[in-house]
């Protein structure tokens, strides 16, 4: 039995060693992630999750192996740890840990080149840090919106992601991160011609620090500006002094394409193969790959080497269709939108109980109203055809009474004409048309045509300003049926000129012949 204890109590003790060790290790880590990243790399990849882990244990390894991971610029894999500690931190309603596990998400989806999925990540990871300080982080996950509204050429969006970035992090104090922002803002107004205000932020990033990495990026980009201005001496001058600048991931690429660019446009065509062939060595990004193998196909054709040329035309069109595939997902701004709506639906969620009372409320008693106006309606749509049935009763009445009027004024004149002569008898005719129509008093005869033909004279006159009193007189004998002889008498007119009046009257009211000048008539004094 003491053998036993002997035996038992040491390996006890270690068991309690190893499952404070671990923990412990997590939290060294912890503490010199900022000031020693190696040294905290080196311990998490040293560290391998077991079952004396608990999963507060494990989700805080998962958060601090990928913090540890982006900060050397390595990929961020495997998805299945840092998934683990999502879960955990959205299950523990632990907010501020919950954003940074999405931040890294987002990022490595961002990486991956997918960026709707990235996008809801960083989205998720902002509305996790509304009540949150962490002003580093915020920087870092609008500075990544901004790239994404960069690539998707969004750029004023970009902007105000950009800007958003550097304000945080200079609250964080992380002076160096700044002027990173204050070069992708430069970039920005570069790639929109605003070639004058991307050199004020370049020059700006400059002056905050004397960071070297950062002052080859500066460097990279001002030769950019003069490139793109075809200053291509100062061009030269920058882009060959950012390469003896270290780097980060893909920027020694941007350089030597930018270089193979100008070297193409000065006809260069040995240091543009040179160049391009560089910036495909250094980790390209598949926007640059495909410009390296444009320069490259159009360098092999001035050559003559038309076998190369199609390899490489051959790699262009491959990096082609990857951007359309890229180009081809939801912009980070409509994405955005939809995530506010979301939000607010969310927020109204708890008013669906009562809308779902209310509403079949509110549509009894719509159905109620409906059918009461609809009763309503009915009633007053048959009084007003009654009316307006009785308004054309009244003007066929008016206009029956003025040619009746016509009529027997005539007839009155009968026992006259046979005494008199020939023109006595016109005379006789016109003096008819006067006393029943008054056309020898304008304003009495458009008021008593208005008043027979529903506003005719003044429609007329309105509608078509061209139109002369004769033109209108003519209309308002054809609607009265006066026959042509006496037209042309009235109006003292020929047949020939009655004829040349007419056809006047028909081009300027638009119309192609006599016939439709009478249908044009009739639906203008029609009662509607």
């Amino acid at each position: 039995m003491k053998y036993f204890f002997r035996l038992f109590i040491p390996l006890f003790c270690f068991l309690l060693v190893r499952c404070s060790l671990l923990p412990s290790e997590m939290k060294i880590a912890e503490q010199i992630i900022e000031t020693n990243p190696d040294s905290a790399l080196y311990i998490l990849q040293h560290v391998h999750p077991n079952q004396t882990f608990t999963d507060a244990d494990q989700a805080i390894y998962g958060l601090l192996l990928f913090k540890a991971l982006d900060k050397h610029k390595l990929p961020l894999k495997p998805d299945s740890i840092i998934n683990f500690s999502l879960n955990y931190y959205q299950n523990t309603n632990d907010k501020l840990h919950l954003a940074i596990c999405c931040f890294y998400k987002a990022r490595m989806f961002k990486y991956a080149q997918h960026y709707e999925e990235a996008t809801a990540l960083y989205l998720k990871a902002l509305d996790n840090l509304q009540d949150q300080k962490d002003y580093d982080l915020l920087g870092k996950i609008y500075g990544d919106m901004g790239d994404i509204c960069f690539v998707q050429e969004d750029y004023k969006d970009a902007l105000e992601k950009y800007k958003l970035a550097a304000d945080n992090f200079n609250k964080a104090g992380k002076i160096i991160d700044v002027g990173y922002r204050l070069l992708d803002i430069g970039r920005t107004y570069n790639s929109v011609r605003d070639y004058k205000t991307a050199h004020k932020y370049y020059r700006k990033s400059l002056i905050l620090t004397k960071d070297s990495t950062l002052m080859g990026s500066a460097l990279q980009d001002i030769g950019s500006i003069f490139f793109y201005a075809k200053q291509y001496d100062s061009a030269q001058y920058y882009l060959r002094q950012s390469l003896y600048y270290p780097y980060f991931e893909s920027d020694y690429s941007v350089r030597c394409f930018t270089l193979a660019d100008l070297y193409y446009e000065i006809k260069q065509y040995d240091s543009v193969y040179y160049y391009a062939s560089i910036a495909l060595k250094q980790a390209p990004s598949i926007y640059i790959q495909r410009e390296c193998y444009r320069l490259m196909a159009n360098t092999s054709y001035m050559k003559g080497d038309f076998k190369s040329m199609a390899n490489f035309m051959t790699s262009f069109q491959v990096c082609t269709d990857s951007i359309r595939s890229i180009e081809s997902q939801t912009k980070i701004s409509v994405l955005e939108g939809i995530h506010q709506i979301s939000q607010k639906a969310g927020k109204s969620k708890q008013y669906f109980i009562i809308l779902a009372w209310i509403i079949p409320v509110i549509l009894i008693i719509s159905l109620f109203i409906f059918y009461k106006l609809r009763n309503r309606n009915k009633v007053n749509e048959e009084e007003l055809v009654q009316i307006e049935q009785k308004l054309k009763e009244k003007q066929y009445l008016l206009r029956a009474n003025l040619i009746q009027k016509i009529s027997e004024t005539k007839a009155q004149q009968n026992s006259i004409y046979k005494k008199i002569s020939l023109a006595e008898r016109e005379e006789l005719h016109k003096e008819v048309y006067n006393k029943c129509l008054h056309l020898n008093n304008w304003d009495e005869f458009s008021k008593l045509i208005n008043h027979v033909y529903n506003n005719l004279i003044y429609e007329l006159e309105s509608n078509y300003p061209d139109i002369t009193q004769k033109e209108i007189t003519l209309c308002c004998l054809f609607l009265l049926d006066v026959p042509t002889p006496d037209v042309l008498l009235v109006l003292d007119y020929k047949l020939d000129s009655l004829y040349k009046l007419k056809q006047r009257l028909i081009q300027k009211l638009n119309l192609k012949n006599a016939k439709e000048l009478d249908l044009f008539l009739e639906d203008l004094v029609e009662i509607k």
